[in-house]
């Protein structure tokens, strides 16, 4: 891609330099914007495939929400209805700790009453068990004696037996208060078990929903992070488109003036620097990472640290002539140079990334030994140092023509 602009800038160079303009350097120039257009369809066609698919997520997205808003809405009202439980859980252990005062209260009633019918018992035990309420009746002196006698008999025996009653009475009702309150309470428990576990199973689905979600909004993040590095070479494409159309004007006017431009333009000195030498490091500091294998991928570059350890703003030099493609800020390749060479036929671009700060602007004209930015730490960057790549030809997103910069340059 990179080629293109250096070549619509070669061919204003050789036009000035006093070469012979002719109608195939246009026809060169047309082809090589039909290409940029049939890129640019091909980056249009995918980022619109993009948006599909960010919009399909964003509806399952949508729709999971609301998803998590019902069951939000479910475990609330199950834990009200627990909380609600438990209050009359707490209900019951108060009725339960009331029934307990009532029970001690039947119980001393009972002692009581168990006391008296021993009393009786040591009675009769005391006169060897012989006398009878027979006796007592039959010993009367006289009629009236005889009538109070059966009178008092009479209300002993109810006395006894009302005792005996509402002694077997008091025993009853307590065993009937305790089972039910334990009835009562054993239910309230019951319930609470079922509430707490119909809330976990409710948590459980909010929590796998989250999970759906969160891995939702991870691909959603990667298909941003793609559709943004679609839209970043949309935009070099249309850089690219620019430079060719505005060569293309040029050179029709050049063609329709040839004659009589062909030594003001020779004259001009504004034509592309040409090296025919070596190149030279791009900065002065230490390798600190080679081009290659690293951390399971492939590093396309060379790193060289500061000067200074840890220290930003060392000079960064062009590693020869050229022409500066590209000067910009990338996520990932933070404030970053493009400059594009054509030294002995051939067509290099080299990159500098990581910039603190850049010196140089798109379509400018660079020397060797030019400071173009100094080294800093931006983008995807852990350390201050330069991530310096070497393209032989033009540079692309898969980054196929990077070799390694030791070849060309003495390090």
């Amino acid at each position: 891609m990179w080629g293109l602009i250096f070549t619509v800038l070669l061919v204003f160079g050789t036009t000035l330099s006093g070469a012979t303009v002719s109608a195939d350097k246009l026809e060169e120039l047309e082809i090589q914007q039909q290409e940029i257009n049939e890129k640019s369809s091909e980056i249009e066609s995918e980022m619109t495939e993009k948006e599909k698919e960010l919009e399909e997520i964003q509806n399952k997205q949508e729709a999971l929400k609301q998803e998590i808003q019902q069951l939000d809405t479910d475990i609330q009202s199950l834990t009200e209805s627990i909380d609600s439980n438990n209050t009359e859980i707490e209900k019951k252990n108060e009725e339960i700790a009331q029934l307990q005062e009532e029970i001690q209260e039947l119980q001393e009633r009972i002692e009581e009453r168990d006391e008296l019918l021993m009393e009786r018992a040591r009675a009769i035990q005391a006169t060897g068990g012989t006398i009878s309420y027979l006796e007592v009746l039959l010993g009367a002196e006289s009629f009236t004696d005889f009538i109070s006698r059966v009178t008092a008999v009479t209300k002993i025996i109810e006395a006894d037996k009302e005792i005996l009653e509402e002694h077997k009475k008091d025993q009853d009702s307590l065993e009937e208060k305790k089972e039910l309150v334990e009835e009562d309470r054993e239910k309230l428990e019951q319930l609470k078990e079922q509430l707490q576990s119909q809330k976990n199973e409710l948590e459980s689905k909010r929590t796998e929903k989250d999970q759906v979600m969160a891995q939702l909004e991870e691909e959603e993040v990667a298909i941003e992070e793609y559709y943004m590095d679609l839209q970043e070479q949309q935009e070099l494409l249309a850089a690219q488109e620019a430079a060719v159309e505005k060569a293309m004007e040029l050179e029709k006017q050049r063609i329709e003036e040839e004659l009589r431009r062909q030594e003001e333009a020779a004259n001009n000195g504004t034509t592309i620097p040409v090296a025919s030498g070596t190149f030279i490091r791009p900065a002065a500091g230490p390798v600190t990472s080679e081009f290659g294998p690293r951390w399971g991928t492939t590093h396309y570059g060379i790193d060289i640290g500061g000067t200074t350890s840890g220290v930003a703003g060392d000079p960064i030099y062009a590693v020869a002539a050229g022409v500066v493609s590209k000067s910009y800020y990338s996520t990932s390749y933070g404030n970053v140079v493009f400059i594009t060479h054509y030294i002995d036929g051939q067509v290099y671009t080299t990159v500098y990334a990581h910039l603190l700060s850049r010196g140089v602007s798109e379509g400018q004209i660079v020397n060797q030994g030019d400071v173009i930015g100094k080294m800093g730490t931006t983008g995807y960057s852990t350390g201050v140092h330069l991530h310096f790549e070497f393209h032989v030809g033009e540079w692309n997103y898969a980054k196929s023509n990077a070799v390694n910069p030791r070849n060309y340059i003495n390090f």
